[in-house]
């Protein structure tokens, strides 16, 4: 698996402002891909969201991996483009964009 490119990365987490984009909280933040790698999910900013903490599948991390997860924090393989997926931010509904 490859690595998230250093200035996706930093797009990331400059849009996230220190608080995870599920809930909003301040805390120690992952980033995690909507539609993920093994779906042919690409390492984009549109793609890539800063969630809080996987730990023991708590946190928004983990519900975005769980059966439910919110509206745009897991795409479908059929899905390509996320820049056109809404994802329930802690704001609202948004579209991302790269």
């Amino acid at each position: 698996m490859s690595a998230i490119p250093p200035k996706v990365r930093a797009a990331v987490h400059e849009r996230a402002g220190g608080r995870c984009e599920g809930c909003g909280k301040v805390a120690p933040l992952e980033l995690h891909h909507r539609k993920y790698r093994s779906r042919g999910g690409k390492h984009t900013v549109a793609n890539i969201v800063a969630l809080c903490g996987w730990g023991n599948h708590t946190g928004c991390h983990g519900l975005a991996h769980g059966p439910n997860p919110p509206q745009g924090w897991s795409l479908p393989s059929g899905r390509s483009d996320p820049t056109k997926e809404m994802f329930l931010h802690h704001w609202g509904l948004i579209y991302l964009e790269d």
